[in-house]
């Protein structure tokens, strides 16, 4: 993994992926979560440093888009040698393999999928949550100018990935 690569800029992809390592952590990892494989242990020391693992194993991403969020977690600090980089990519790559991301519809999302695919935070999930179960879907994206609790510009960023109907 060159330098140049991990500072690419992050993909709608690596916004779900960064949102999920969030929340990566000492505590979660326990041996049934992340499968054990070449690169797990290196994975669970480095990321394990800044966040709970609580939903890491359940996410699928491309390699481009695991890439990309080792290239924003390296620019937020993380401690990392070119190899420990190069193994935890292909370790998340080939473990946590996943299709390019597909939509998700605001309507029937759950919090979880709130907070990983539209970055929101728990707060502003249930926020949202609350607000359709009081108010009804939405019809379009824009219509989350008028939610309180919920920043349409996270909306707004991640068009690409959110629908409703």
């Amino acid at each position: 993994m060159t330098t140049g690569v991990m500072t690419t800029s992050v993909s709608a992809a690596a916004g779900v992926a960064l949102a999920c390592l969030v929340s990566f952590g000492a505590t979660g990892f326990a041996q049934g979560q992340l499968p054990d494989a070449p690169g797990r242990d290196v994975t669970v020391r480095v990321c394990s440093q800044c966040h709970e693992p609580q939903r890491a194993a359940s996410v699928r991403l491309t390699r481009d888009a695991w890439e990309a969020v080792l290239a924003k977690m390296s620019a937020l600090g993380m401690k990392a040698t070119d190899d420990e980089l190069t193994a935890i990519l292909d370790y998340l790559s080939e473990n946590l393999k996943g299709e390019a991301p597909k939509p998700i519809n605001m309507n029937s999302a759950t919090s979880v999928e709130l907070e990983s695919v539209a970055a929101l935070l728990r707060k502003e999930a249930a926020a949202w949550i609350a607000y359709r179960n009081k108010n009804g879907p939405c019809k379009s994206l824009d219509d989350f100018k008028k939610v309180p609790g919920v920043p349409f510009k996270k909306i707004d960023e991640r068009r690409d990935r959110l629908v409703c109907f």
